[in-house]
């Protein structure tokens, strides 16, 4: 017997735009070659980390009883590395101050980083970044401040990372990196394909239970190991982030939890295989930072955390019913990440019963769901904390363990902490905060309209798998063809487009290659452009390391679902255009996956060249067949139209506001001299809240807010155009 190795893989319509801890907030880092003044040392450039016994790590990891409490996939070493003690500063010529870190732990497949004094002012930002930076986070600002002043973030690959703190004068932020964790299994970055046994069975490819799905959530529990869980409704029908997952997920010890563990913490939402039957691997863009725990119980393996900011629109968050009785129906079902793959269901067709999960006396008699033996897929390490859910889609318990020789040639047993068991216990108060005495309720979406993954792939069709001697239709070729869009038909007349995932079939980072992602109105063609952002492309993924300490890698970005967030979400009419403009004459080619066959025969595709707009099907020199790219918008169809169309040209730099957050007055600079004739603030509802006429002309303007503390936006409508603003308000 032995309780699950943790291990993962990696709306609440108020919290719809905030940028919020782990959640990066665009930029980069500065040149490599800073045009700044003399370096002025303040420590080493380089601190690199102590040797350790990898081997005899894995050989604790392999003892049985070593099981309980998780599988450990990085070694933390405890550091104090502040900019006033170490690393190396820059003075810009603007006067701001740079501070850079690198560290080096040699061996690691990847590296994470746990900051235990985290407190940046307005202007201040964080990156952290691989030497090469193929692989960056950020940039972490003031939003990512928590009461704690913890913030950890999610792995880089390879063994060097670089930390990079851009303050302004007299800056008043506080920074102390206090953990670098060391992965010595590289499961993290192993291919998420394969990871799991052979007859494990992709969520995606189910079509069931859909909603239930995005309630799981996979964690990097305090930078070395790995846990699963499920976001849960309450009776309060708020929008507070609880989660559900075992006790045994922040063991310190066998039977004592460490509740600091939870601050550490980074939780990743839809981790999943996008589409069935591809090689396609799932995003990991979409995390947020630490938690609280608010109960939990040992002798049942139940815990409730609250995580520190409720996820954004556009992470699709479902919080799941639950269900207290010991009255459970026929089958039961629970997504799960085994071995770091993407989410996976597993499925009884008999009905869990109430019997006792013996490990060392640690668990109460007869409080644990019993399920012997899955029809469809079975429960490994990363499984732990995962929900079981009931014949009516209700969790009733979280996942402790099972049966040790369990395999895909030998199923077993698996056992779920019961929630019938522990609800006299204390769970009541945090999931029944309404005091009113239901056992059962149900699960909701995050918002009253909820976001939506918008695709033109019907299961059943492939990619285009493109030869060595071909050139890329969809991508950089000897045509000179550097545009392509997907066109997207919606059933609302307006919607509000949150971010858009793509997958490229290649793809390699540069700060000279460039990529342009373009969002177009139009028909039949598209039309006029909305929006353009640049993003960047392809951060190396590790696959494995020989002993001479060679690496074999893949490019993430290649067959990799990537999201990008804008960085403010724009309204869309019903028929728009999402697409990306690359650089004419790269250092290294880029292209886009596309469908092999169109299934009901439309094409979706488009590609500018020197003459204009043409369909894939009627003009392309390459593929001039009926096909898709896969380019996804995250929208909220039909949503509230609180971000207003910015009609100016997309090509001009937008407003400023200042200072935002604000406490009472803000001002608006204008990139050039703007007549103003009104302004309104919109609140997170899409009701307007204030409107002033003011019919004046410069470059900028002073606006005071008397609103409560919130989200809002500034809705400034020109005499021969509109611009919209997010701000907020302390």
């Amino acid at each position: 017997m032995r309780l699950f190795k943790k291990i993962i893989t990696i709306a609440v319509c108020f919290m719809s735009w905030v940028a919020q801890a782990q959640i990066s907030h665009g930029g980069m880092p500065l040149p490599e070659t800073i045009d700044a003044g003399p370096c002025l040392r303040k420590g080493s450039e380089v601190v690199r980390m102590p040797a350790f016994d990898v081997e005899e790590m894995r050989r604790e990891d392999s003892l049985e009883g070593n099981k309980i409490g998780g599988l450990r996939f990085a070694y933390a070493f405890t550091v104090d590395y502040t900019p006033s003690n170490s690393g190396v500063h820059y003075r810009l010529k603007d006067g701001r101050d740079v501070w850079r870190l690198r560290i080096i732990s040699e061996g690691a497949y990847s590296l994470n980083l746990i900051f235990d004094d985290y407190q940046l002012d307005e202007a201040s930002q964080l990156f952290i970044y691989t030497p090469d930076r193929s692989t960056i986070r950020g940039s972490f600002t003031s939003e990512n401040n928590s009461s704690h002043g913890v913030l950890a973030t999610a792995p880089v690959p390879g063994d060097e990372v670089v930390v990079e703190l851009i303050t302004p004068k007299e800056s008043t932020s506080r920074l102390r990196l206090g953990s670098v964790n060391h992965d010595y299994r590289g499961l993290k970055y192993l291919p998420t394909t394969g990871t799991s046994q052979e007859c494990q069975m992709d969520a995606s490819c189910m079509g069931i239970h859909e909603q239930q799905a995005r309630s799981s959530v996979t964690i990097i529990v305090a930078g070395t190991e790995y846990c699963s869980g499920n976001m849960v409704n309450s009776t309060a029908d708020d929008d507070a982030p609880l989660l559900v997952t075992a006790a045994h997920c922040l063991y310190k010890e066998v039977g004592e939890i460490d509740e600091s563990m939870a601050q550490k913490s980074v939780f990743f939402f839809n981790f999943e295989r996008p589409h069935c039957r591809t090689d396609i691997s799932g995003s990991l863009e979409l995390s947020v930072s630490g938690a609280d725990v608010v109960f939990s119980n040992v002798s049942t393996d139940v815990m409730v955390m609250r995580l520190r900011r409720v996820p954004p629109i556009d992470y699709r968050v479902y919080f799941a019913g639950w269900n207290a009785t010991r009255n459970l129906g026929t089958g039961a079902y629970s997504f799960h990440h085994p071995s770091s793959d993407v989410r996976k269901i597993s499925i009884e067709e008999d009905t869990p019963y109430l019997s006792t999960f013996k490990v060392d006396d640690l668990f109460d008699p007869n409080i644990h769901w019993m399920v012997d033996r899955w029809e469809t897929g079975i429960m490994e390490g990363g499984s732990s904390g995962a929900g079981l859910f009931d014949a009516e889609d209700r969790i009733v318990g979280v996942l402790s363990g099972g049966d040790t020789k369990e395999s895909c040639y030998r199923t077993g047993y698996d056992a779920f902490g019961a929630f019938s068991e522990t609800w006299d216990r204390g769970l009541k108060n945090h999931l029944d905060p309404a005091n009113s005495g239901q056992t059962i309720y149900d699960g909701r979406e995050s918002c009253q309209i909820p976001c939506t993954r918008v695709t033109n792939w019907h299961d059943g069709e492939t990619i285009h798998y493109v030869s060595d001697y071909e050139q890329f239709a969809a991508g950089h070729n000897n045509k000179g063809i550097v545009e392509y869009a997907e066109r997207f038909r919606l059933d609302e007349k307006t919607s509000v487009l949150y971010g858009v995932y793509i997958t490229p079939w290649q793809g390699t980072y540069s700060e000279k290659d460039t990529v342009m992602l373009r969002i177009y109105r139009g028909d039949s063609l598209p039309d006029y452009l909305l929006s353009q952002e640049v993003i960047y492309m392809a951060n190396p993924i590790i696959t494995r390391r020989s002993s001479s300490f060679e690496e074999s890698q893949v490019k993430q970005w290649t067959m990799r679902d990537c999201y990008y967030r804008l960085k403010q979400p724009l309204v869309v009419d019903s028929t728009f255009f999402v697409g990306l403009k690359l650089v004419a004459s790269p250092t290294s080619k880029f292209a886009l996956c596309h469908t092999e066959e169109k299934l009901d025969g439309q094409n979706t595709a488009y590609f500018k060249d020197t003459s204009g707009w043409h369909s894939f099907d009627d003009a392309h020199p390459y593929y001039k067949e009926p096909t898709s790219l896969l380019i996804e918008p995250v929208v909220q169809v039909g949503g509230n139209a609180i971000i207003s169309v910015t009609d100016y040209s997309a090509e001009e730099p937008a407003s400023i506001v200042l200072p935002n957050p604000v406490e009472e007055m803000v001002t608006v600079r204008f990139p050039f001299a703007r007549r103003v004739l009104y302004y309104e603030w919109i609140d997170m509802e899409g009701r307007v809240v204030n409107k002033v006429t003011v019919d004046k002309t410069g470059d900028e303007l002073s606006l005071r807010m008397d609103f409560p503390s919130g989200i809002y936006f500034l809705r400034l409508v020109y005499d021969s155009a509109t611009e919209t603003l997010r701000v907020v308000k302390k």
